[in-house]
């Protein structure tokens, strides 16, 4: 093989891996898994004060579908690459983050609407929907910080 023909080769590669990382950050977060997603953490946080079959019931029917869309989404993906551990950072501090989101919101409701009366929403329910739309809110941003960890790892690779 020529130089002239290795160097085209190796730009064809560069080309192609860039086409993969765009692949990659379009495909990062899709706006119907986010929906699905974000119903699962609201069941799943609503159904903490129900009565105590109940609760669990929909804590893990709500958490297995945030869990499970997940699954799906890796699953039908059509380009996959290793996450870093820079992305499996990420991912930790949102659900911690939903989780902080989670305990204050269900503080705050307790003051504002007490305990749980005939017509009032429960504390679970007020924080659950509050954690939903941040998850939604948060999002964008997380999909940004998402991209710019790809494109360095493919300017490190």
């Amino acid at each position: 093989m020529d130089p002239q023909n290795a160097q085209s080769s190796l730009d064809d590669i560069r080309r192609l891996q860039d086409k993969t990382r765009d692949a990659i950050v379009r495909q990062m977060f899709p706006l119907p898994y986010v929906v699905v997603s974000a119903l699962g953490i609201f069941a799943g946080f609503a159904a903490i004060d129900l009565p105590r079959p109940w609760s669990i019931a929909g804590t893990l029917l709500g958490f297995g579908l945030y869990a499970g869309i997940g699954i799906v989404y890796a699953h039908w993906a059509s380009v996959r690459r290793k996450a870093t551990s820079e992305e499996v950072g990420i991912y930790v501090a949102l659900t911690v983050g939903l989780l902080l989101v989670f305990a204050v919101t269900r503080i705050v409701a307790f003051f504002v609407f007490g305990v749980p009366a005939h017509g009032l929403p429960s504390q679970a329910t007020v924080a659950g929907a509050a954690s939903a739309v941040t998850y939604v809110a948060i999002i964008p941003l997380a999909r940004r910080i998402m991209k710019r960890i790809v494109v360095q790892d493919g300017r490190r690779g």
